[in-house]
């Protein structure tokens, strides 16, 4: 998930929920620029949507907290 956070360092836009990365990456996108599987990308970004991390919206990602997303992955 440091891909995430990358993302949110250098194209993110700050707002009031959190920062989102407004690229409109497929899940498939993301899977092919890290080397893993459209699967394992949606299963990772639906665990974290879960927990309360990531809202996910017509291919936009809202980071709320990167500090905790960094930290989960520690």
């Amino acid at each position: 998930m440091s891909f995430l956070l990358v993302l949110c360092r250098d194209f993110g836009v700050p707002g009031s929920e959190g920062i989102t990365i407004d690229l409109r990456l497929s899940h498939q996108a993301i899977a092919e620029a890290i080397g893993s599987t459209r699967v394992t990308i949606t299963r990772l970004l639906g665990d974290l949507r879960q927990d309360g991390l990531v809202a996910i919206d017509r291919k936009r990602i809202t980071v709320f907290d990167p500090i905790a997303l960094a930290k989960r992955f520690n």
